[in-house]
């Protein structure tokens, strides 16, 4: 499976690839947030039941042939809610945009 990626630079979100899914150590650099911190919200989220381990984690293989845990969109949007960044804000109000399709 071809996972995408979120990036942001000079305040400009975008989305490679159809199915995002990325690492916490990827979170973390997308956010400028420490893994830990990353760590810490996915468990909080994680723990609230709100969402299904199945749906947003998944154990895979990375392009460097290392296996890691990988997170969903779905589980990254409320990471973004729990840390914050700089880049927390830029992707919340890109999220806000895509969702809503206007600036809130």
């Amino acid at each position: 499976m071809k996972r995408g990626i979120i990036i942001i630079e000079n305040k400009t979100v975008s989305v490679t690839g159809n199915e995002v899914w990325m690492t916490a150590t990827e979170i973390a650099g997308l956010f400028h947030a420490g893994v830990p911190a990353v760590n810490a919200a996915i468990k909080a989220v994680r723990k609230s039941d709100v969402l299904n381990d199945y749906e947003v984690c998944r154990y895979m293989r990375l392009e460097n042939g290392l296996h890691a845990d990988v997170y969903a969109l779905e589980i990254i949007i409320p990471i973004a809610f729990r840390l914050n960044t700089y880049c927390t804000h830029v992707f919340r109000r890109w999220w806000k945009t895509e969702k809503y399709g206007r600036k809130l």
